[in-house]
């Protein structure tokens, strides 16, 4: 058969030149939606994080503080994997900090975190042990597929370690970013005493539990595809609905805030009037006004009182408020507060 001589259509040319962007854009949504928890969860960022261990921390981040391995059980084959800092001063901790880290890397990259918050100036200086344990999939911890149900039962037990070795000192929960949210979700389903038929984790010890610092969280990670990508002529952002793991932390909020009196108390109706935000103003990952969006809905504007405290860190991005003056004044007063009342 001889080739045809006929040149393509305009239909076929346009055809082509409009399918083939339409094709790409529907297999990267596909893709997106597909490996979304891939995206969300990054143990694996940056690359060699889960196979770092203590011995590969440069000796400037270990100056002033004692570094201590911890492995929490969790099930029948399942372990949990993080570190407990302390100052070198040696004396019995006052407080002790939870600290739920964002969406990539292990505790070992938060070490200068937890070296600036340790090594305040006296006398404002309070000794803390900071507990920091990574969830599944994460470091050193089991790597099991990270779901929110799993990495909530996670810290649920992260949590239940720390109230087990710290039975007497006030409890403060530090969420930074994605571990925000975890926070929020997390105490929006524990209670200090059972809640009739309301599904919440019940135990007394989690009257030791006093305070609650947010640094840079975000309001939802369906919020966060829409902030990501907010041209509305691309198809991303539409993506929104099909989050698996939406880590409502908006939500939560405002159902802590209009609690009814009389009704069964959370761990998070407790602790949002006294909740600390701290927000980045230059943050280029979280939208600052997103994190001020979930301060809002943790105050009540009908009491004064009724509402927690709020800072915009001056010039701090996403990752880098802990290197600020302002981030350790705050970050002391809240904790000496909290000490105070205990």
């Amino acid at each position: 058969m001889a080739p045809s001589s006929e040149r393509p259509s305009v239909w076929l040319a346009l055809s082509v030149l409009a399918g083939l962007p339409l094709a790409l854009w529907a297999y990267k949504c596909l893709m997106l939606v597909l490996f979304q928890r891939k995206i969300i969860y990054m143990g694996y960022a940056p690359i060699g994080a889960r196979d770092e261990t203590l011995a590969d921390v440069p000796k400037d981040q270990l100056k002033g503080i004692v570094c201590e391995e911890v492995n929490i059980a969790h099930g029948r084959s399942s372990s949990l994997s993080g570190i407990v800092v302390r100052s070198t001063a040696g004396s019995n901790p006052k407080a002790a900090v939870i600290y739920f880290q964002g969406n990539a890397g292990n505790p070992l990259h938060r070490l200068p975190v937890f070296q600036t918050l340790l090594s305040s100036p006296s006398p404002s200086r309070v000794p803390l042990d900071i507990v920091s344990v990574s969830p599944r999939s994460y470091w050193k911890s089991t790597p099991r597929r990270p779901t929110q149900a799993g990495i909530l039962s996670d810290y649920r037990h992260v949590l239940d370690h720390t109230l087990t070795r710290y039975p007497s000192i006030p409890i403060i929960l530090y969420g930074h970013s994605l571990g925000g949210a975890i926070a929020v979700c997390l105490t929006s389903q524990l209670s200090n005493s059972h809640i009739g038929n309301t599904p919440c984790y019940s135990d007394p010890r989690y009257q030791q539990i006093k305070g609650l610092i947010l640094e840079n969280p975000f309001t939802s990670v369906p919020d966060m595809v829409q902030a990501l990508y907010p041209e509305r002529w691309l198809p991303y952002r539409y993506l929104a609905p099909l989050v698996f793991d939406k880590w409502d932390a908006y939500s939560a909020m405002v159902q802590a805030t209009n609690r009814q009196p009389g009704t069964p108390e959370t761990i998070l109706d407790r602790l949002r009037p006294e909740s600390m935000f701290l927000v980045s103003e230059k943050d280029e990952i979280v939208p600052p006004e997103m994190s001020l969006r979930l301060a809002a809905a943790a105050s009540n504007p009908a009491a004064i009182s009724d509402t927690p405290r709020s800072k915009i860190i001056e010039g701090a991005l996403h990752e880098n408020a802990w290197r600020t003056r302002t981030w350790r004044i705050e970050m002391t007063r809240y904790i000496n507060e909290i000490l105070r009342t205990w």
